[in-house]
């Protein structure tokens, strides 16, 4: 059973990860939470496409579609109406020495957890790998192998999974011991910058590591001033992604625009050799509100299947010319250039050899 539960959880995750930000979901983020991305998952999956996809996936794996239905009847919960949203954190820090990093998983929806852990009790096969427990009075499922993490309910609604450090982070902030990401003015004041209206949002510290890279690079080193970045992705009748960086001082700002210009340019320089992408280059927005820069990019999706409708046709010209494909080779193998030349000469530079050869000997 916890097998098909982490089943039907990576199967969601693959679709979904591919947000609006709940403010009931924010404080319960962990202080040590360098990264935060959050989808809406009511949002993601009601757009046809992915509904479709979603479906059309089950029906193309009977092994998935099994599970999920299996996982269904026996707890009730219908990840596809159950499930709100969900945020994934983790901690910039990486412990070499320490297999399990500061990260985990926040999940919102509507969920029994007394019918869902006594479903995965029932289940001869899942005993052998979980242990349904209780730690600190919350509803605990715990694989036999640690390394797997574990997840744990914090009530009806909410749900946390994850490598150990992050349950255990999450679980402290909401009995009160420990402290959230709202503690963190700096960064919280980025969270706080995210697009309400997106179907994918997130935010992240900029690394020092990759900061000092950069300042390497002199067309690259202004990009060093950012400290956070922030993203947007909305999914509907417009795809709609919007990138924006955070720079340290506001006098830094101008230089910044003038690096991504140029890399912009260099972009566009490129794409000019094929029509279609060019298109979409042209585009992208590049602007600066304050200390926030943001490099756009609004299309609508009817826009987007013309512009996949010519790449289409274009490709398919290309084949009938014979553009893309190489012809197979006949049994005679036909020299390549230079070569019948080459033997050629050989054959010369032999002829010339023996006449001397016998100018010699007369």
């Amino acid at each position: 059973m916890f097998k098909k539960l982490m089943l039907v959880a990576a199967l969601m995750f693959a679709f979904a990860g591919s947000a609006v930000f709940a403010a009931d979901l924010m404080p319960l983020i962990p202080q040590e939470a360098d990264f935060v991305f959050q989808v809406n998952v009511a949002k993601f999956l009601a757009t046809p496409e992915v509904k479709k996809a979603l479906e059309e996936n089950l029906q193309k794996n009977p092994d998935q579609k099994k599970a999920y239905d299996e996982f269904m009847a026996k707890t009730g919960f219908n990840p596809m109406e159950g499930l709100s949203q969900f945020v994934v954190f983790t901690s910039g820090k990486v412990d070499p020495t320490n297999p399990s990093q500061m990260a985990g998983a926040i999940i919102e929806g509507k969920f029994d957890p007394a019918k869902i852990t006594e479903a995965i009790k029932a289940d001869k096969e899942a005993a052998k790998d979980v242990e349904i427990t209780k730690i600190d009075g919350f509803d605990a499922i715990v694989p036999k192998n640690k390394k797997d993490g574990f997840g744990i309910f914090l009530d009806a609604a909410t749900a946390v999974v994850g490598a150990e450090p992050g349950v255990n982070a999450v679980k402290a902030v909401k009995m009160g011991k420990g402290k959230a990401v709202t503690e963190r003015k700096d960064f919280y004041a980025i969270l706080q910058k995210l697009d309400a209206q997106a179907t994918i949002s997130g935010a992240g510290m900029i690394p020092t590591e990759l900061k000092e890279k950069v300042k390497q690079n002199p067309q690259a080193a202004p990009l060093a001033a950012l400290n956070y970045f922030f993203f947007g992705f909305t999914h509907g009748e417009n795809i709609i992604f919007n990138f924006n960086g955070e720079v340290d001082k506001k006098e830094n700002v101008e230089n910044v625009m003038t690096a991504l210009n140029g890399f912009l340019a260099m972009l566009k320089m490129f794409a000019a050799q094929a029509p279609e992408a060019a298109e979409i280059m042209n585009m992208i927005k590049l602007t600066a509100n304050e200390t926030t820069v943001q490099i756009s990019l609004n299309v609508p999706k009817a826009k987007l299947e013309e512009i996949k409708a010519k790449m289409e046709q274009r490709v398919k010209e290309m084949k009938e010319k014979g553009g893309v494909e190489v012809e197979e080779s006949t049994d005679e193998e036909t020299p390549a250039p230079g070569i019948e030349n080459k033997e050629e000469t050989k054959d010369e530079a032999k002829d010339e050899a023996s006449e001397e050869e016998d100018t010699e000997r007369e």
